[in-house]
């Protein structure tokens, strides 16, 4: 079983170091343990100290170590037993050293092992369930040969961690060596310093303890980048010396151009390895991912060279860094010819106005028609109705009254005058109007917003194995389940990412389907569409839709999103790059 020896918290971090002890280990302190307290003071990173050593190890004193913050001790017993029992016992190991993370903010885990197995073993099993984090710090004290740890070299090259090896010399002295990332093959570790294993001997590193090792790659290797290329994407060839043939093919995308900065930053070049399924990444009922973002799951490639929308279900399986940008999705509608509107008669003038209109000729009609009725029966009978009607329409037809006014009552010609009045200003405003907007012919737009889509018999075309497509047909209600909804009519079409050209050009622009793609990536296919054909046949809808974060994403736990976060966060706060 796991047996937790001691766990000890000093209360507080300024009453000194404290050295704790242990029933039998009072007597012979321990070169070991005396290197290592060397080590963990020379690396001056105050952390609760997790120890975890097996029943075989001889290193004595282990109770003795500097530990300002606090230390834990676990034994694993692996004498006389089987593999899956001693990955039990792992197991229940780094659940715990989880807790102390969780309730330390810093920890620094010591593993004190002279067997090659029960290293790997622990390595591995640390590393997948990412308890070595890199703000975890783990130190590695052993007595075997260096030739002999080859097993455990990758993950201490991607993890925040150095290897104290002890030799048997009557000196007792121990040598430190950290693993840079991505070293050649056949290569050693870089020794940062001896330490004296005596007592009361200081040790000065050459080099500094757990370093920032990501922050700049010492080796200038070459890693491996995920990118999905857009058809409306161009490229160029340009003399190369060091290429196969003297050629080298440059993509002219802006998030590459923005990945080489970072990277002559870095120190590292990249290549690319584009997903057979030209997919960005939509998890599966079997929970993988299809596209770049299964790629980062399986760690097939160390980054993704195209950025990536910041989902929930996708930051389970990899990281982010900083949000570069936020991408909105717009919808590219065929642009009609111009025409002119069987119906402009009425445009010059709002509904408002046409109310208002005929709203005062009702009044003046009632005023004309019911005022005769107050006055005496003998006067009524010659006052006539037909042609007071009669004479009001014809004003407002512009024609003359047709009829005599010599016998009408003054208030009679006051009324008329004054929607006489009124109709003259209308009717000039009218005719002005109207001039204007038969000189200019009308385009019609009958798509501006996601709803629109409903009430027209039109296709929807957008990428496939995108958070567009996604956010459709993960959609439980709402205008975003109608549209996904619009499947079942054969009106909603995920596709290649390859194939949104051709279908801009040969279905878009004849109007029987809309795209619903990235606002900056229907500009880029907009515009070169104008470049080629010389007539703008598209139109932007005005609703911005899916507002989303993105981000350059990382395989989960690994050590670039550090030093990619630093040049990321310096990128937005320049403003290059929006």
């Amino acid at each position: 079983t796991v047996v937790l020896l001691f766990i000890l918290i000093t209360e507080s971090c300024s009453t000194g170091v404290q050295r704790l002890y242990m029933p039998g280990s009072v007597g012979k302190a321990g070169m070991e343990v005396e290197a290592l307290n060397a080590v963990l003071e020379a690396a001056s990173h105050p952390a609760f100290v997790v120890i975890v050593t097996e029943k075989r190890a001889q290193f004595e004193g282990l109770s003795e170590v500097a530990a300002p913050w606090g230390v834990g001790v676990f034994e694993v017993a692996t004498d006389g037993q089987d593999a899956n029992k001693t990955q039990a016992q792992l197991s229940q190991v780094v659940s715990r050293a989880h807790q102390l993370r969780w309730v330390s903010w810093f920890i620094t885990v010591v593993v004190v092992s002279d067997d090659p197995a029960f290293l790997v073993e622990f390595t591995e099993w640390s590393f997948k369930s990412r308890l070595l984090v890199w703000s975890t710090k783990l130190l590695i004290l052993t007595r075997f040969p260096l030739h002999s740890l080859s097993h455990i070299r990758s993950t201490l090259a991607m993890t925040n961690s150095m290897l104290v090896i002890l030799t048997n010399t009557s000196a007792y002295r121990c040598f430190v060596y950290v693993e840079l990332p991505y070293n050649a093959e056949g290569s050693q570790p870089h020794e940062v310093g001896t330490c004296p294993a005596q007592k009361n001997r200081t040790f000065t590193p050459r080099f500094p303890l757990f370093p920032e090792k990501f922050e700049k790659l010492a080796n200038g290797p070459t890693l491996k980048a995920t990118y999905v290329e857009y058809s409306s994407t161009k490229r160029m060839i340009v003399d190369d010396p060091g290429a196969p043939g003297g050629k080298r093919i440059i993509i002219l995308d802006p998030e590459i151009r923005l990945f080489e900065l970072i990277a002559q930053n870095m120190n590292f070049t990249f290549e690319i390895d584009s997903p057979a399924d030209e997919a960005w990444g939509v998890e599966m009922p079997n929970g993988s991912f299809t596209g770049m973002v299964g790629m980062l799951q399986r760690k097939e490639v160390d980054l993704s060279l195209s950025l990536l929308h910041t989902t929930f279900v996708r930051h389970r399986v990899v990281d982010f860094t900083f949000p570069l940008t936020v991408w909105h999705s717009r919808i590219v509608v065929q642009r009609k010819d111009p025409e002119v509107d069987p119906w402009g008669f009425v445009l010059p003038m709002t509904p408002l106005v046409w109310l208002a209109l005929f709203l005062a000729l009702i009044v003046v009609l009632l005023a004309m028609v019911m005022l005769p009725t107050f006055l005496p029966e003998d006067v009524l009978v010659h006052t006539k109705i037909s042609p007071t009607i009669q004479g009001c329409l014809r004003v407002l037809l512009q024609e003359d009254l047709g009829v005599k006014v010599r016998g009408w009552w003054w208030w009679q010609r006051v009324v008329l005058g004054v929607w006489m009045m009124m109709v003259l200003v209308t009717i000039q405003s009218y005719v002005g109007n109207l001039m204007s907007l038969l000189a200019v012919r009308y385009t019609p737009l009958p798509i501006q917003m996601l709803k629109d889509i409903l009430h027209n018999p039109v296709i929807v075309v957008t990428p496939k194995g995108t958070t567009q497509a996604s956010s459709f047909l993960d959609a439980e209600r709402g205008l975003l389940r109608q549209i996904a909804d619009l499947r079942h009519e054969g009106r909603f079409q995920p596709v290649y990412v390859s194939e949104l050209n051709y279908y801009l050009d040969h279905y878009v622009r004849r109007g029987t389907h809309v795209l619903v793609l990235l606002d900056s990536r229907t500009t880029v296919m907009v515009a070169n569409d104008f470049s080629d054909k010389g007539r703008c046949d598209f139109y932007h809808a005005k609703e911005e839709i899916l507002p989303m974060l993105a981000a350059i994403a990382v395989p989960k736990g690994s050590p670039l999103l550090l030093a990619l976060n630093s040049r990321v966060l310096r990128v937005v706060e320049s403003g290059i790059y929006y």
